[in-house]
């Protein structure tokens, strides 16, 4: 016999014709669906300035309490200011040279550094201010009776703050 035990068997070669479609076709539905959705980026930049005003609103009313004085917030299409009233009391006005910095990156919130990232802005501009209880206020020494919405282009959630308590959602 020749030494052989058995039908010669070979190693496979490489893959077959259907293994190949299905690969080529579940690339395909990938580069359709997956692909734009990674490379269209408003939605990860309205999501950022959303998470960034949230943030410096709740930041500012923090500031108030713990100084004892009006904090005001000024939400502009592409940036934001934020400044504190020279003396406590709930009438006090906000100044614009006592602006405030943003605790990430010691810089003042109106720097250029601070715009918010990849083209996001707000649909229109609004300001916002904390008395030393945390209370947002429509004016100087005026409680804010109705809530406050902010919507940011890219990101289908508004910021809420509401009236009496400062809640910012």
């Amino acid at each position: 016999m020749c030494g052989r035990l058995g039908p010669s068997r070979r190693a496979p070669r490489g893959y077959t014709l259907a293994e190949l479609i299905l690969v080529l076709l579940i690339t395909g539905i990938l580069a359709v669906v997956a692909v734009p959705r990674l490379l269209d980026t408003s939605q990860f930049a309205g999501r950022g300035a959303r998470d960034f005003i949230a943030t410096a609103l709740r930041d500012a009313q923090k500031a108030a309490i713990a100084m004892r004085r009006n904090v005001c917030v000024a939400i502009g299409s592409t940036g934001l200011a934020v400044s504190h009233a020279s003396a406590s009391g709930n009438a006090q006005v906000c100044a614009a040279a006592n602006s405030m910095t943003n605790p990430v990156n010691g810089l003042p919130y109106s720097d250029a550094a601070n715009a918010y990232l990849g083209g996001a802005s707000v649909g229109s501009a609004a300001s916002v201010i904390f008395d030393a209880l945390g209370r947002p206020l429509s004016s100087a020494g005026v409680p804010s009776t109705s809530t406050l919405s902010i919507s940011v282009s890219g990101n289908n959630r508004a910021i809420t703050v509401e009236p009496e308590t400062g809640l910012v959602r």
